[in-house]
């Protein structure tokens, strides 16, 4: 079955999981591993309203009733519902807002460096835009592309033995009380020597 998915918060109305990396979050042409079915198998039921590329890590957010999929799928859609990541850059990188189009589509990226050290930079990640692999194509076209990224990466793919993209923390208004939600996943061990070494703090 693969490493286990981390279970952060519970309601009726919602489930948060930590998604290990290198585990799809829904089904692939493959047949791999993923999310999606692993918790349909246990919930009976779930609604996948956004997803993680497979080699990054973090929150994941999905539905465990029909009733509240408008509200949720509202405000992905709508980017009420906000992400952060964690990411370790290649090179020197500087914050930044990264605007180029993704697609033919509109995309916001914004950078906040937290630390540099050994050719490395420790970010704070936010998309205001959820263009598919949005950040990965982002901090490639910037030169500063995400250590361990093989796809984007060129010569920072082979720097890490996996994607240094963690997302870390998510918040929303919850679907059905309107209570205000934030969610915090830690970085994982596969990627806190890196994040020590790149300076983050």
């Amino acid at each position: 079955m693969g490493e286990p998915i981390r279970e952060v918060f519970r309601d009726r109305w919602l489930l948060v999981v930590d998604k290990p990396s290198g585990l799809a979050t829904q089904p692939t042409r493959e047949g791999d591993d993923n999310v999606y079915d692993r918790l349909v198998a246990r919930e009976g039921y779930v609604g996948l309203h956004h997803r993680l590329d497979q080699p990054a890590s973090g929150l994941v957010l999905v539905t465990l009733d029909e009733a509240v999929n408008p509200a949720v799928a509202a405000a992905f859609r709508d980017h009420t519902a906000r992400r952060t990541y964690r990411a370790v850059l290649w090179g020197d990188a500087v914050d930044a807002v990264w605007s180029a189009p993704i697609d033919g589509q509109r995309a916001r990226t914004r950078v906040r460096v937290l630390g540099r050290d050994n050719g490395f930079t420790a970010a704070e990640v936010s998309i205001e835009t959820g263009r598919t692999h949005q950040i990965r194509r982002h901090a490639a076209l910037a030169g500063a592309p995400i250590v361990g990224d093989r796809r984007y990466g060129a010569e920072a793919g082979t720097a890490w033995p996996r994607l240094a993209l963690h997302a870390a923390r998510l918040e929303l208004a919850h679907p059905r009380t309107g209570a205000p939600l934030t969610f915090e996943a830690p970085l994982p061990d596969d990627l806190v020597e890196l994040w020590t070494l790149s300076g983050g703090p």
